[in-house]
């Protein structure tokens, strides 16, 4: 996958998301969450692109295990910023409810499916010989 197509995907999905978070907040009085979704929806645009970059370069590596274990770790590092970036918006944050969740799952859910499709499509590199 080209990087010029990689950012052109990202851009739409960026739109669904944001789309989605408008949806989120009008229909639900979270507007305390406003500064929250926001922050987490840029920590996601931040680790897809990281992401892409990593998977792209290790995806045509002669080690043929060096893309699973990319994916892996950066699955699992996603995985507990996530966890602690709600925590420590609850903990400090305070909200008055706990609805604040929601647009913070749209945007894992939209972007993990994103980092799916567009892993999917840099794995099939192969290795040069």
């Amino acid at each position: 996958m080209q990087t010029s197509r990689f950012l052109v995907l990202l851009a739409a999905v960026t739109g669904l998301a944001v789309l989605g978070l408008a949806v989120c907040h009008f229909l639900l009085s979270i507007d305390y969450a406003l500064a929250f979704s926001v922050g987490t929806l840029l920590l996601f645009v931040f680790i897809c692109v990281g992401l892409f970059f990593v998977g792209r370069r290790s995806a045509g590596a002669k080690n043929k295990m060096l893309f699973s274990n990319v994916f892996m770790g950066a699955t699992m590092v996603k995985m507990l910023l996530c966890g602690m970036l709600v925590v420590t918006y609850a903990l400090l944050g305070q909200p008055p409810s706990k609805l604040f969740i929601v647009p913070f799952f749209w945007l894992y859910l939209v972007y993990t499916g994103f980092e799916v499709y567009f892993l999917m499509k840099i794995s099939a590199v192969v290795a040069k010989e």
